[in-house]
């Protein structure tokens, strides 16, 4: 407050309402200063958070290409179907057209390695 306000000076309540407005003031440059270094970290993480879903979006086409190239590539053995079925396992998407593909690979390598295909 820094004045000394003395009751019985005809301007008392005035300069007690001034230190007041003072006080409010100071607090509220103080929300404000606050509130500017929130939004600037909120700022910093909106930009991490953005840069780190288009790092999962490249990282899940991956996936899918990854996915995809073991579906496509015919199995010779017991033991490349068993690839597939380790794929397939740790694949955790239970859509049904990856099911369908899925499926639809297994059947395709059996049958050529059973001759009829």
């Amino acid at each position: 407050m820094g004045k000394t306000i003395m009751r019985g000076t005809p301007d008392a309540k005035l300069l007690r309402l001034e230190a007041k407005f003072n006080a409010a003031t100071d607090r509220w440059a103080d929300a404000t200063a606050l509130t500017a270094k929130l939004e600037g970290k909120e700022l910093r993480v909106r930009s991490s958070r953005e840069k780190a879903e288009k790092r999962e979006a490249k990282k899940a086409a991956a996936f899918v290409r990854a996915r995809r190239r073991v579906m496509k590539t015919r199995a010779r053995s017991l033991e490349g179907l068993a690839v597939k079925v380790r794929v397939r396992e740790r694949d955790y998407t239970d859509a049904e057209d990856l099911e369908i593909e899925i499926l639809e690979s297994l059947v395709a390598d059996i049958k050529a390695m059973s001759g009829t295909d």
